[in-house]
């Protein structure tokens, strides 16, 4: 029987492995097991989706208390993979996205010999000053199974990387598994009604541009109020935002605004149906593109870039930044909404990706 290892660590790496884990954990060829790397702690952001998506038990974990920068986090992960390894000797590990578990877990099993299946592979911004962007590319370099999520993905590791078609499978984007799973049309959060809101717009930030700097958080701001002229603003803050905006001592302009509504993270079924029923969605968040864009909302994303082309061209994502937002928000909501689907997002991703495992290994 093949051993199968998923790393998860962080909110969208157990949306998206939650699946996969509960598909093969039903096959009778493997024997899988769940790596907790807690990058992010135990609780909501974490384990407890988690257990909203299925997976009840955590096999193993590794705690990240004596890491204090990221490069020893990097180094104190990749060490303890490698006793992982030398206790459970998998077959295959399987890392999804672009954290820094997932690289540190990528080169720990690799110098330990055991091959590396990259879930969501090939997703490119082609902004090296993104730590997720490198960390993208670091692991497809070295990972032996690609398992891209969409066609300009696959195109990107096959046309501009060279990596091997036969290695290199496109399986379509493995989250909206989890979404197809959870997605209930009359599911009304409870928050909506905490914060006496029908009609919303939904907002989450925390890319290390836009949060780590008071200039940054204070453009933010100007941001924020000024798009609440079309909708009042639904704002769940990331705790890496909500420290910085204490720390910058810019706590009284984000609270006790009656446009904007901050709250702490909530649960992943809830934020889903925030973004079904939202008028439209503000972010920086590469997720919640893809969220919206299967839901059929419209999302302005407030980056220069994305990883994610095909929800632009499929007509629900658009870039925006400090210099044009005005004038791209107000013409698309003005404008005709037409929102395509996306090839392979149809909620079967996890079954290819098995199938794609089972063959790798055979």
């Amino acid at each position: 029987m093949q051993r199968i290892t998923l790393v998860a660590a962080t909110r969208p790496n157990f949306i998206k492995i939650a699946p996969l884990y509960l598909c093969l954990k039903q096959q009778g060829w493997c024997d899988v097991r769940l790596l907790y790397i807690a990058q992010h702690p135990p609780g909501p952001m974490t384990t407890e989706i988690a257990q909203s998506l299925g997976i009840h038990a955590f096999e193993d974990t590794i705690l990240l208390e004596d890491a204090d920068s990221p490069m020893q986090r990097l180094g104190r992960i990749a060490e303890r993979v490698q006793d992982f390894i030398a206790h459970y000797q998998p077959d295959l590990m399987v890392v999804p996205g672009d954290v820094d578990a997932s690289l540190a877990a990528t080169i720990g099993a690799r110098r330990a010999g055991v091959p590396v299946a990259h879930l969501e592979a090939g997703l490119r911004s082609f902004d090296e000053t993104m730590p997720e962007e490198l960390n993208r590319m670091l692991i497809d370099s070295i990972s032996d199974l690609h398992l891209p999520p969409s066609q300009a993905a696959m195109d990107n590791l096959v046309y501009g990387e060279g990596r091997a078609i036969k290695r290199t499978q496109l399986v379509g984007n493995i989250m909206i598994d989890t979404l197809v799973h959870i997605y209930r049309p009359d599911y009304r959060p409870a928050i909506l009604d905490q914060q006496d809101l029908e009609r919303f717009a939904l907002c989450t930030f925390h890319r290390p541009s836009n949060v780590d700097s008071a200039e940054a958080l204070e453009q933010l701001h100007a941001v924020l109020k000024n798009v609440a002229q079309h909708q009042p603003l639904l704002f769940p803050v990331h705790p890496r935002t909500r420290a910085n905006i204490e720390a910058f001592g810019l706590a009284d302009q984000f609270t006790g605004q009656d446009w904007l509504h901050l709250c702490d993270p909530i649960p992943y079924i809830d934020f889903i149906h925030l973004i079904a029923r939202s008028d439209f969605v503000l972010t920086d968040s590469g997720g919640v593109q893809e969220e919206a864009a299967f839901l059929k909302r419209l999302c302005f994303t407030f980056r220069d870039n994305t990883e994610r082309p095909q929800t632009i061209e499929a007509g629900s994502n658009h870039l925006i930044s400090i210099h044009n937002y005005q004038s791209v928000i107000s013409k698309v909501l003005t404008g005709q909404r037409q929102i395509q689907d996306i090839p392979l997002w149809d909620g079967l991703t996890a079954e290819r990706v098995a199938q794609c495992i089972r063959t790798f290994l055979m």
